[in-house]
């Protein structure tokens, strides 16, 4: 046998198992025990989309009533905080904004029965940065009106589009959020939401704004 014939053999016994045999042996196993590949942007997405619409249930009915937000063990309170990972302060600033909102008396109305006040929506493609964090960019769409505790109208917003970036981390198999921040510079997204039909727009008195 020739020495081509040996380096040959050697090199087809070096090529992994997957190459041959049972084609069911999948990625993960190829790289060998405890070793996984990062999931990919479309596998994440309907767990982004589902966290996204989460966060908005929760946020809406909290601006609509402030007050929740000095009472930790309020329902609604638990639940923001549980999608977020355990300890997150970005989550803990926005408690903070909302019992300043409620100290001035404010709320938060949808503009219309139509829509909720605010929602969220993926505004791009998602990023792996590893098989733990993805980050995406968002978009929000605000409908909604504000009024102070006596009943009067502060702010009147038909429709605005604003644009953000969201991190989340996948926490005991669950994808929470590291941090959800929201553009006030930047005019609109990158992609097009339900159509508006020319009511773009905030009528301000006071500044209040949404989360």
């Amino acid at each position: 046998m020739s020495w081509r014939a040996v380096m040959a053999i050697g090199v087809v016994g070096l090529l992994p198992s997957v190459a041959c045999g049972d084609d069911s042996t999948s990625a993960d196993d190829a790289l060998g025990p405890g070793v996984t590949l990062p999931p990919g942007p479309e596998s994440v997405r309907p767990d982004i989309e589902r966290l996204l619409d989460r966060y908005d249930a929760v946020v809406n009915q909290i601006v609509a009533d402030p007050s929740v937000a000095r009472d930790p063990e309020n329902p609604l309170i638990e639940e923001y905080l549980g999608l977020f990972e355990p300890g997150s302060a970005h989550a803990e600033e926005l408690i903070d904004v909302w019992v300043q909102r409620d100290e001035e008396g404010l709320v938060t109305k949808p503009f219309s029965d139509e829509h909720p006040a605010s929602t969220s929506r993926l505004d791009g493609e998602i990023q792996i940065r590893s098989d733990t964090e993805v980050a995406f960019p968002i978009c929000v769409e605000r409908r909604h009106l504000v009024y102070d505790r006596e009943g009067r109208l502060q702010q009147r917003t038909p429709y605005r589009e604003q644009p953000g970036d969201g991190v989340a981390v996948l926490v005991d198999g669950d994808w929470r959020l590291h941090e959800r921040v929201v553009f006030s510079d930047t005019a609109h997204c990158q992609t097009e939401g339900e159509g508006t039909e020319g009511t773009e727009g905030t009528e301000d008195t006071e500044g209040a704004e949404g989360p």
